[in-house]
């Protein structure tokens, strides 16, 4: 039996498992964000840029700051759907905001974000 060609396939396949396994990593991530964004909790940005003092979630400055911007947000469509006529206004909901919020995040909060997600119990 040549033993080169089993090493070969040995590398190959597990390259490709590795591949698979990346790909499953990703996908199950991509899963866990948008069910969260579907899903998520009222309080979250207390959960996720507050600091939690035995289980009850205090707002910091940091976490002031973007409960702003979501108020904001919230207040956006608020308003809009109560103006609007428009059926695809009128049908936006908190998932949308969810997207919007998460893309005014600098790189450093949307990976605070993410890990949050992905260690939540979802």
């Amino acid at each position: 039996m040549n033993t080169q060609n089993t090493s070969e396939m040995t590398q190959n396949q597990t390259s490709v498992k590795h591949a698979n396994d990346y790909a499953f990593v990703e996908s199950n991530a991509i899963i866990k964000f948008t069910y969260y964004a579907n899903n998520f909790h009222y309080d979250f940005i207390k959960r996720v840029w507050g600091t939690n003092y035995s289980d009850m979630y205090m707002h910091t400055d940091l976490s002031n700051h973007l409960q702003s911007k979501w108020d904001v947000l919230v207040s956006k469509l608020t308003i809009a759907r109560k103006e609007s006529d428009n059926r695809f206004v009128k049908n936006l909901t908190g998932t949308e905001l969810f997207y919007k919020f998460y893309m005014m995040l600098d790189n450093s909060n949307k990976e605070l974000l993410n890990n949050f997600i992905l260690n939540s119990k979802i």
